[in-house]
C-alpha cells in the first residue's frame, strides 16, 4: 500500500511538470517576437527645446533618389522622425516590376539610415519606385498604419 501511494505521488508530480512544460512552450511560441532593430543607424538631431513633434505618424518623402551603379549605395538618409509612436521598416520597390531592391531593419524614432546599400542593383537608368513604410507599435510590436511614397530612382 505504501509503495502504491509513492508511485501515485510521483505520477502526479510528473503530470504537473509535463503540463507546466507544455504551457511554457505554448506561451513562448505565441508571444510577440522582440523587434529586430536596424544595426547601421545614426541618431538624428533632437527637436529644439520648446518645439514639439507633430501628432500622429510623420512620414518623410524623398522625391528623388540617386544610387551608385557599382556599389548600390543610395545618397539619402532614410529616417524615422523623433516623436513617432512606432518603428519604421522601409522597403524600396521598383514600380514596374514590383521587385524589392532594399529592405531595412526596424528604425526607432529619432534614428536614420545614412547611405543605405541596395540589396539588388538595377542597371543604370531612371526608375519609378515606391518607398514603402511598414510601421510597428513601440509597445507591443503590432502592425500599424503604413504608407507608400512615390519616388524616382536614378542609378548611375
Amino acid at each position: 500500500m505504501e509503495h502504491s501511494k509513492i508511485k501515485n505521488i510521483i505520477i502526479g508530480i510528473l503530470a504537473v511538470l509535463l503540463l507546466a512544460a507544455v504551457g511554457f512552450i505554448a506561451w513562448y511560441s505565441t508571444r510577440p517576437a522582440a523587434p529586430e532593430l536596424e544595426r547601421s543607424v545614426v541618431s538624428l538631431a533632437p527637436t529644439p527645446t520648446g518645439q514639439q513633434a507633430p501628432d500622429g505618424i510623420q512620414i518623410p518623402g524623398y522625391p528623388q533618389l540617386a544610387a551608385d551603379s557599382a556599389t548600390g549605395v543610395v545618397s539619402v538618409m532614410f529616417q524615422n522622425p523623433e516623436g513617432n509612436p512606432c518603428y519604421f521598416q522601409i522597403d524600396l520597390v521598383l514600380q514596374d516590376t514590383g521587385e524589392t531592391i532594399y529592405k531595412s531593419g526596424l528604425l526607432e524614432p529619432g534614428t536614420g539610415i545614412e547611405n543605405p546599400k541596395l540589396g539588388t542593383i538595377p542597371d543604370p537608368g531612371v526608375y519609378s519606385a515606391v518607398i514603402v513604410y511598414n510601421t510597428r507599435s513601440l509597445t507591443d510590436n503590432s502592425p500599424m498604419n503604413g504608407a507608400s511614397i512615390q519616388t524616382e530612382l536614378t542609378v548611375q
